[in-house]
């Protein structure tokens, strides 16, 4: 596990290759636990008053996030084409999701914000299920979209 974290940093331009579910699973995991507890700690300081500490760590969490596009993007990529699918899946369906969840946050009007929010999920749901797919050697022109 600690290797598949590894892994994941020293392949974060690697957009050709494959990953297997533990290498893109492990640090999308290890990222999860490690904002929550960040935030659980930021959420205790705000409420204690220690307002500085908070607003530092909303700042590294920030800056953690931003630091991980790129190679989150790229082992997405390398897990779906892994996992048997055309990157452009992926490509197309995250940047859905961003737009979609951009848009959402705009919109004022209930009834567009509960469509566009259930695509944002079924783009969500579509990218989980994608990822957890076993590993598949095919043929580039074998290749399925979904």
């Amino acid at each position: 596990m600690i290797e598949a974290y590894k892994d994941y940093w020293k392949r974060y331009i690697d957009f050709k290759g494959k990953s297997n579910r533990l290498e893109f699973w492990t640090p999308v995991l290890v990222h999860i636990i490690s904002i929550f507890i960040i935030a659980l700690i930021g959420a205790f300081s705000f409420i204690v008053g220690i307002f500085i500490v908070a607003a530092v760590l909303s700042a590294l969490v920030g800056l953690f996030i931003i630091a991980n596009i790129i190679p989150m993007a790229a082992v997405t990529l390398r897990r779906f084409y892994d996992a048997g699918r055309k990157r452009m899946t992926a490509i197309i369906l995250v940047v859905l999701s961003v737009v979609v969840n951009i848009v959402f946050d705009i919109i004022q009007v209930d009834s567009i914000a509960i469509v566009l929010n259930v695509i944002s999920v079924i783009c969500t749901i579509i990218l989980i299920v994608e990822t957890l797919l076993p590993s598949q050697h095919v043929d580039d022109s074998q290749l399925k979209w979904l």
